[in-house]
């Protein structure tokens, strides 16, 4: 058998009345402490956070002003190029003695319309390939605030895509233009051009080309289609 508690029962009483005591007391501490923390928290969070956003509707932003100078390439288009570097006796060196000689006039036609509200201005066109070929393309300009100047977008049918910038001609009423695209096998091409305004119903353009096939250049004329 167990021997009995020291003191008998009388003196464990004491003991459990003295525990439940300190148990009522840490309960009211901890109450106390975690009250404390919650409005601490309160406090922080009221006193340290930012304001409230402001969440008032978005307005729509009216197209920039700058593509209002792009208002005169708007309308149909009837051009005409050449090949002016190399010339068609250069290339023959390149070719097979029986081939024929390349083509080195073109023609096309195009397009420039304001789509997306004015915010964007697309060019769409096609172009004569020769050999009874034609390449269609779209291309796309917009006004890029930080940059300040135009990005371009081009893409068409031959599997070539591109993006450039065009900026205001400082030496004439026209732009200058640069670009990079990647043809259907992934062959690297840079351009650089520029395109003068003559009257509103005709432009002069010129380009150059360095790609797969070395320095290519070539200038044309833009006529409104009547």
């Amino acid at each position: 058998m167990l021997a009995p508690a020291r003191g008998g029962r009388g003196d464990i009483e004491p003991k459990l009345g003295l525990r439940f005591v300190r148990f009522g007391k840490e309960r009211k501490t901890d109450m106390k402490r975690n009250l404390g923390c919650l409005l601490g928290a309160v406090a922080f969070l009221g006193g340290c956070m930012k304001p409230a956003a402001d969440f008032d509707p978005m307005k729509k932003p009216a197209p920039s002003a700058e593509m209002k100078k792009l208002e005169g390439l708007v309308g149909n288009w009837n051009w005409t190029g050449e090949m002016v570097e190399p010339s068609k006796e250069e290339m023959m060196k390149y070719l097979p003695k029986d081939a024929k000689a390349p083509e080195t006039t073109f023609k096309g036609t195009g397009k420039f319309e304001f789509i997306l509200g004015g915010a964007v201005l697309k060019e769409s066109g096609s172009m004569d390939m020769g050999e009874g070929q034609s390449m269609s393309y779209e291309g796309f300009w917009m006004w890029d605030a930080k940059a300040g100047k135009y990005r371009t977008y081009f893409l068409n049918d031959w599997s070539e895509n591109g993006v450039g910038w065009v900026t205001p001609c400082g030496d004439c009423d026209g732009f200058c233009m640069k670009g990079d695209s990647v043809d259907a096998h992934g062959m690297k091409k840079h351009a650089e051009g520029c395109m003068k305004r003559i009257d509103k119903d005709t432009w002069e353009w010129s380009m150059t080309e360095h790609g797969p096939m070395g320095k290519m250049s070539m200038k044309g004329t833009s006529k409104r289609a009547k």
